[in-house]
């Protein structure tokens, strides 16, 4: 409590500090109203323990009627001082406890939102340094997906269309899709050839046949893609640990060349140290799993 008391303004901490030692004039007015209170001849036999000497001058300073009276009004002071510091306690002990309950609350609600924040500074983070960069368009798209027990969960997603960058609320499986093919050699660079606005049926059947999706997913895609860049992020242990895909509605939407030059192994390893360093503020199917969903 000592540490609490003096975080307050000096013109509260002093005056606190004052009533707070109300201990001992509470205890000496219990006393001294418990002697006023009892019979006269136990007070006198209490008097006479003191020492002859101190009783003499005692009379010789007051009388007996005044001695009472300075008793009486001091025990009411001590009564007084006592209570006031007991309540101010109390009080200070109560706000302690509310402020120290409403971090506590805070930090419970900032350690359950973790994940949201881990999306949230991954995709600030491909925002900053390759999409705004690469000055893509509302065309584009980059997304950055976590392997997860053989699935992949998206980690952070940017596009300049709200539509495009809403965050998934689904796992990708390794086998389907470009993923597959930046799992299995590392880098994927395709355009497909059919615009899925102009000729939706052979989009759908193109990325049926090659990319193995199915034809209820390829119906409820939000973005329908035609080109598309990937790269695999592997650790130090050279484990595949996350791809990034660059992807456009547009066939010429991507500048293969440039995105190729930047994406350095140097540049996939600062994600994949980022990935790392982060990983236990991520959800984990591995941990759902050994908790039993």
């Amino acid at each position: 409590m000592e540490l609490a008391v003096n975080e307050l303004p000096r013109y509260k901490r002093w005056p606190f500090k004052f009533f707070n030692k109300g201990l001992y004039p509470g205890i000496y007015s219990v006393l001294a109203l418990g002697y006023i209170g009892i019979p006269s001849n136990i007070q006198e036999m209490v008097r006479h323990q003191l020492p002859i000497e101190w009783r003499t001058w005692a009379l010789n300073y007051w009388n007996l009627d005044q001695w009472f009276t300075a008793l009486f009004i001091t025990a009411l002071i001590g009564a007084i001082w006592g209570g006031i510091g007991s309540q101010l306690t109390s009080s200070f002990l109560n706000k302690i406890y509310r402020r120290v309950k409403e971090e506590n609350e805070q930090l419970k609600e900032k350690n359950s939102s973790t994940a949201i924040n881990c999306y949230e500074l991954f995709s600030h983070y491909i925002y900053n340094n390759y999409f705004a960069k690469f000055s893509l368009t509302s065309n584009e798209r980059l997304s950055l997906y976590k392997l997860d027990m053989d699935l992949f969960l998206c980690v952070g997603r940017y596009s300049e269309n709200e539509l495009y960058r809403q965050k998934p609320n689904r796992l990708y499986p390794r086998n389907v899709g470009c993923i597959e093919t930046v799992w299995k050699t590392g880098k994927v660079e395709h355009v497909i050839p059919f615009d899925s606005e102009t000729e939706f049926d052979k989009w759908k059947k193109y990325n049926i046949e090659n990319f193995g999706f199915g034809d209820s997913v390829l119906n409820n895609m939000k973005m329908r893609s035609r080109a598309f860049l990937g790269f695999r992020i592997q650790n130090s242990q050279k484990q595949t640990i996350a791809v990034l895909i660059f992807e456009s509605t547009q066939a010429s939407g991507l500048k293969f060349s440039k995105l190729n030059t930047a994406m350095t192994q140097r540049e996939l390893q600062n994600i994949s140290h980022l990935l790392e360093s982060l990983n236990s503020h991520m959800p984990s199917l591995q941990s759902a799993s050994l908790e039993g969903f």
